[in-house]
């Protein structure tokens, strides 16, 4: 069975994600420490610090993107490197959103210390271009968008699960619009801990700058397959054009997942800090198997259980393959 990683992006951070597993694994922890040094010689802050702060809440927003998404970015990355030291190797991996990030540096894209660079540089362009915005998940149907005029002009479709869930983004007004609308229709609804509304109109004026930071790389070539949540296809290789579509144009896990080669057998791996991705593919119907599906961390501290379910399912896995050619 292959293993693909899956990266969840901007809104599935928070305070103290990972803590348990940090405090149960070493090798988690020496990964954190490690990325934690090149974080502060390319920004000069201590992430640790920050993500692990005695005095927040899990509950508190993290929404600063000069911060939330290198800690995001940092977490992921580190987890990754804990599976593979553990011989747990990606054969593939797909990224949301800012999830595409560490994704490519896992398929050998670009250093981790780019990608920290590359991130940071997002987080100032947005702060001095664009005007506050915000981020919602809808739980409805979509059609209820594409019906109102008020959500329609007002927001952006961010991401479609293809379900009941959506999610809409937007500047601070139009969200605010929307909020009043779903509230009036009784629709529950949820902020997401963002200060920007990514994927949305709200960026386009962070466009330029950014877009000069990105085509200043030249992007390695991959050597591992990639699937893009913003092609909804295998890429074959990167350029800076592309990272400015991972935060601009609408997510399309789903689509991006569906054009994976369904005459393997994937064990999907979820690295993002909540357990996102893999909750939408265990509620995707007709689709892959619920117990090919595996989250690790989540916000409910039952991180090294679920990274110790993980490692048996690969050690079963490999002895039935041994039992399977004896």
């Amino acid at each position: 069975m292959k293993n693909i990683f899956l990266f969840s992006g901007q809104g599935t951070q928070y305070y103290h994600m990972g803590s348990d597993l940090r405090e149960s694994h070493p090798g988690f922890e020496k990964n954190l420490t490690q990325l934690s040094q090149i974080v502060s010689d390319v920004t000069g802050c201590s992430i640790l610090d920050i993500v692990y702060d005695p005095g927040k809440q899990k509950s508190d927003n993290f929404s600063d993107c000069r911060l939330s998404n290198i800690a995001l970015l940092t977490i992921e990355y580190a987890l990754a490197e804990t599976l593979i030291q553990a011989d747990i190797i990606p054969d593939a991996v797909c990224g949301m959103s800012l999830g595409e990030y560490t994704a490519a540096v896992v398929a050998g894209a670009m250093t981790f210390e780019t990608a920290v660079y590359l991130v940071a540089s997002a987080g100032s362009c947005f702060d001095t271009h664009c005007e506050p915005g915000a981020m919602l998940a809808v739980l409805d149907d979509i059609s209820i968008y594409h019906n109102n005029d008020i959500l329609y002009h007002s927001t952006d479709i961010a991401f479609d699960c293809h379900g009941k869930h959506f999610v809409i983004a937007g500047d601070i007004k139009g969200i605010n619009k929307a909020e009043k609308y779903l509230r009036q229709q009784d629709v529950c609804f949820q902020s997401l801990p963002v200060a920007f509304g990514y994927h949305s109109r709200n960026i386009d004026p962070a466009h330029n700058a950014y877009t000069r930071v990105l085509n200043s790389y030249s992007f390695r070539k991959l050597h591992m397959p990639l699937y893009s949540t913003v092609t909804t296809c295998c890429i074959e290789y990167l350029d800076g054009n592309h990272f400015w579509r991972t935060a601009r144009e609408p997510i399309r896990l789903m689509e991006a997942l569906e054009s994976i080669d369904n005459s393997e057998c994937y064990r999907y791996i979820d690295l993002g800090p909540t357990g996102t991705v893999a909750n939408l593919l265990c509620y995707r119907k007709g689709q892959r198997p619920v117990s090919n599906i595996f989250p690790i961390v989540t916000p409910f501290n039952n991180s090294q259980i679920n990274y110790s379910k993980l490692v048996n399912a690969v050690n079963q896995n490999e002895v039935s393959s041994f039992a399977t050619h004896v």
